[in-house]
């Protein structure tokens, strides 16, 4: 059966302690997970292409790996200092033995840096640590597609039951979907009133979904929501005459951008960030035939820069987006030396000139300069 809370989240009696709640929950070390969140069991991932579902209904609890600032100690000798920061920083995790108290880690096919990051992951392991790669197809529009991603989740299906001791049945998939869409449809609430919250405050929201277990997160949200529809009413929370950005980029490690966007006084409205608001994207269902269900979600979800769709134009549906929010500008942060998204941003820049929108291209390091990108981003929202 799908993990259920051992016991229900503390009750809070204002927004602000629950967003502070979520805040020390999205921010706490990893260290600290096991005495968190104790008796359950953690499976690490880094992709949103990892189908948490599955791993819910084997009794585990999906927790996404991000990268940190701290300086790289061993993971140079084994990766060239060429890969993006996010490969760099979660191998040097595991290589100082930060991650000895997940019981696994799952990965997805997508760029060569992460499936090269798969093998040196299994090597600097024990073998009680369990590693799997999720072989989403890159062509999402072939022919043969649905069919072999139906194969491939069967396949980790059975990887986990293997795991589990036990068989992770139909019922245990739909529980797990259910809980999931709620998170999904909490979220898409959540970015209808953004604009109440301050913009790390928001993408707190999102970190905490991605590191809490759901069935204590969702209750929180819930509240969370509840308590801003009682303040919606208070004009002064909601900064009407900022500049209006919208962001775009891989999975964003660095915190600290955010508080420089919200220290120019500008909102971001809306954002296609792997680690944002796409992870949350749409709906999986629970009726019918689970993997089937979670096998079309992937394949009709908008694609990241890492999957080809013939059906999907990036250009059209970034204009789109930023036409929907209503955005002045448009933010891309660029992990560096992230090839896929850098060739998705070649392809979106010369469509966001004919529409003449204006954008900024922010290169992140896993230490950036902050300087730099303050006076950048205030030149930008000065502009705009």
């Amino acid at each position: 059966m799908a993990q259920s809370s051992e016991k229900g989240p503390t009750p809070f009696t204002t927004g602000a302690e629950i967003l502070e709640n979520l805040m020390a929950a999205a921010r706490a070390p990893l260290s600290e997970w096991p005495a968190r969140y104790p008796g359950r069991r953690p499976m690490g991932y880094l992709c949103s292409y990892v189908p948490e579902e599955i791993m819910h209904a084997a009794g585990l609890t999906p927790v996404r790996l991000r990268g940190t600032a701290a300086p790289i100690r061993y993971a140079d000798a084994h990766l060239q200092s060429f890969a993006c920061a996010l490969c760099r920083s979660t191998l040097d995790q595991v290589l100082s033995r930060d991650l000895e108290f997940l019981a696994g880690t799952v990965f997805a096919h997508t760029c060569d840096a992460m499936q090269a990051l798969a093998d040196l992951w299994r090597i600097s392991t024990p073998d009680s640590h369990f590693v799997s790669t999720v072989m989403q197809p890159s062509n999402l529009g072939s022919p043969t597609a649905r069919a072999y991603l139906v194969a491939e989740l069967s396949r980790f299906r059975q990887q986990l039951a293997d795991l589990a001791g036990r068989p992770i049945g139909d019922d245990d998939l739909r529980a797990s979907i259910v809980l999931y869409d709620e998170t999904r449809r909490l979220v898409h609430e959540l970015q209808g009133m953004r604009e109440q919250l301050s913009v790390p405050g928001f993408f707190t929201v999102l970190d905490a979904a991605q590191m809490m277990p759901r069935d204590l997160f969702n209750p929180l949200l819930a509240e969370l929501l509840a308590a801003m529809k009682e303040n919606a009413g208070q004009a002064e929370l909601i900064r009407r005459n900022s500049v209006r950005l919208f962001l775009v980029g891989a999975v964003l490690d660095e915190p600290r951008l955010l508080d420089l966007i919200d220290e120019t006084g500008a909102l971001v409205v809306g954002d296609d960030l792997c680690s944002g608001s796409r992870h949350f994207h749409g709906q999986v269902g629970s009726s019918g035939d689970p993997i089937a269900n979670l096998a079309d979600y992937y394949l009709e979800r908008p694609p990241c820069p890492t999957k080809f769709c013939p059906t999907s134009d990036s250009s059209r549906s970034l204009l789109e987006q930023v036409r929907q929010t209503r955005a002045g500008g448009v933010v891309f942060t660029l992990e560096k030396f992230c090839e896929p998204h850098a060739f998705d941003y070649a392809l979106v820049q010369p469509a966001l000139d004919r529409a003449g929108v204006p954008h900024l291209l922010l290169e992140m390091e896993q230490t950036p300069s902050l300087e730099g990108l303050r006076t950048r981003l205030q030149a930008f929202v000065e502009m705009l």
